[in-house]
C-alpha cells in the first residue's frame, strides 16, 4: 500500500480543484441552456452568458424579455390612456434555464 504524504500545498490545490470543476460545470449549464431555449431570430440564445465570481455564478441574459420566454406571461397592450389592458391571450412558458440547471450530472 502507497504511503500517504500531504504536500504543503494541499489547501491550494484543492482551492484549484474546486474551481476548475465549478467553472466546468457553469459552462455545460450555459451551453445546455444555448440548446434548449427556443430560438425564433437567435437573439436571445447569442444572448446568454455565464458570469463566475467566487463561489456564485450567474447564466442568463440581459435582455428584457428573457424573464418572458422561461416564465411566460400574459399579453397586454398600452390603452388609449395609458393604460395597461390585458387582451386575456397568454403566452405559455418555454423553460430553458431551469432545465439546463436541473438537469442530471455525471460524476
Amino acid at each position: 500500500m502507497a504511503e500517504y504524504r500531504e504536500t504543503p500545498d494541499w489547501r491550494e490545490q484543492i482551492t484549484a480543484d474546486v474551481r476548475e470543476l465549478f467553472g466546468r460545470l457553469v459552462g455545460e449549464v450555459l451551453d445546455d441552456a444555448k440548446r434548449l431555449v427556443p430560438v425564433d431570430t437567435g437573439h436571445l440564445r447569442e444572448s446568454l452568458s455565464a458570469e463566475i465570481n467566487g463561489d456564485t455564478a450567474r447564466i442568463g441574459s440581459e435582455l428584457n424579455y428573457a424573464l418572458y420566454v422561461e416564465e411566460g406571461h400574459r399579453v397586454a397592450y398600452a390603452g388609449p390612456d395609458g393604460e395597461t389592458v390585458f387582451t386575456g391571450d397568454v403566452v405559455p412558458p418555454q423553460p430553458y434555464l431551469r432545465p439546463a440547471l436541473y438537469r442530471r450530472r455525471g460524476a
